[in-house]
C-alpha cells in the first residue's frame, strides 16, 4: 500500500502543563521538527516526487498519496516545497502568510506560518535505504541503516539526564519523562549528546569511539562488524556510503576512522510505554524566529 497521507486531528501539549487538539490546516502550536523532504517537480520525472537531500546527495521518491492536494488547497503554491514529519507521524509545513486563511489563529501574523497537515500512514519507500528497518530488541543494537542526516526529530540528552530540545538559543524540555530512553542512551554514551526519533519510532544515536561505555565496547565493536560484513557480502554500496558520509561529517579532521557511528538503539514503544517525546514550547519570541524563512535549518 502507497504511504498516504490521513487528516486526522492531533494533540500537542502546550505551555502551562496544557495539551490542545488540533485539525488539518490549523496553525501549528508547537517546535518545528522532523524529518525533513520536500515535494518538487524535477526534469527526470513526468510527476512530482518527494526528495530528501543532504548536501549534494538527493534521493527521489513518490510522495504520499494526497500530499499535493491538501499542500495546494493549504496555500503552498502548486503544492511543492518543504515538509516535515515528526515522531508522531505528524506532516507539518510552512505556508506564506499572504496565502494562509487561517492568520488570525496564528500566534504570528507574518512571514512562514507553520501548519499542520494531517497524519503520514504507511512507510515512504525509498528503495536501496531503509527507513523502517526491524529494530534491535531492548538487549542489543545494530548500525542505523537508514538516513543519517535529516532524518528524525533531533534531540538532546541533557549532563542533568533531561530530553531537551534545541534550535539556535531556544531549550524546549519534552511534555514526558524518558527515564527509560535516556538510561539506553547512557548505557553506551558516557556524555551528553544528541539522539534521533524518527517517524516510524527508531531511535538513533551518535556514538563516538572515544566516549563509548567500557562495559559497551564489545557490544558497539560487534554491531559495527556484523554490519560491515553483511553490507560487503550484500553489496550494499547505498548504505556503506552513507554510513561513511557520516562518519565523515562527525569527524573533526574530516577522518572517517574518527567519526562518531549511527547506532540504532530500538524503537521508542520499548522505552517508557512508548510515550514518544514532544516539546513544549515556553517562550513566545520562538515563533517569530521560526516564520522568517521557509526552510528552517538545525
Amino acid at each position: 500500500m502507497n504511504p498516504r497521507l490521513i487528516e486526522v486531528p492531533t494533540t500537542v501539549p502546550i505551555d502551562g502543563d496544557q495539551s490542545v487538539t488540533i485539525e488539518p490546516g490549523d496553525p501549528w502550536p508547537s517546535a518545528y521538527r522532523g524529518s525533513r523532504y520536500s515535494l518538487i517537480s524535477d526534469d527526470d520525472y513526468h510527476n512530482p516526487v518527494l526528495k530528501w537531500k543532504q548536501r549534494d546527495l538527493a534521493i527521489f521518491t513518490e510522495p504520499p498519496d494526497q500530499l499535493r492536494r491538501a499542500l495546494v488547497l493549504l496555500g503552498k503554491s502548486g503544492g511543492f516545497g518543504s515538509f516535515r514529519v515528526t515522531a508522531d507521524s505528524e506532516i507539518i509545513t510552512k505556508i506564506p502568510a499572504d496565502d494562509y486563511k487561517h492568520t488570525d489563529k496564528a500566534p504570528i501574523d507574518s512571514g512562514w506560518i507553520p501548519v499542520y497537515v494531517g497524519k503520514l500512514e504507511g512507510t515512504i519507500d525509498f528503495d536501496e535505504i531503509d527507513v523502517d528497518p526491524d529494530a534491535p530488541n531492548f538487549q542489543k543494537i545494530r548500525v542505523w541503516k537508514g538516513f543519517p542526516f535529516n532524518h528524525g526529530e533531533r534531540w538532546s540528552v541533557s549532563t542533568d539526564g533531561k530530553l531537551i530540545w534545541t534550535w539556535r538559543d531556544y531549550r524546549f524540555k519534552s511534555a514526558f519523562t524518558h527515564d527509560d530512553l535516556i538510561d539506553k542512551y547512557q548505557s553506551y554514551r558516557g556524555t551528553a549528546g544528541r539522539l534521533y526519533v524518527t517517524e516510524y519510532g527508531h531511535v538513533w544515536v551518535n556514538v563516538p569511539k572515544k566516549d563509548i561505555n567500557d562495559k559497551k565496547r564489545t557490544t558497539v565493536g560487534e554491531a559495527i562488524a556484523d554490519w560491515k560484513q553483511q553490507a560487503e557480502v550484500n553489496d550494499d554500496k547505498a548504505t556503506l556510503r552513507l554510513v561513511n558520509r557520516r562518519l565523515v561529517a562527525t569527524s573533526q579532521s574530516d577522518d572517517p576512522s574518527t567519526g562518531h557511528f549511527p547506532i540504532h538503539i530500538g524503537n521508542i514503544q520499548y522505552f517508557d510505554d512508548g510515550i514518544i517525546p514532544k516539546p513544549v514550547v515556553d517562550e513566545p519570541s520562538y515563533y517569530q524566529a521560526v516564520c522568517e524563512y521557509e526552510q528552517v535549518w538545525e
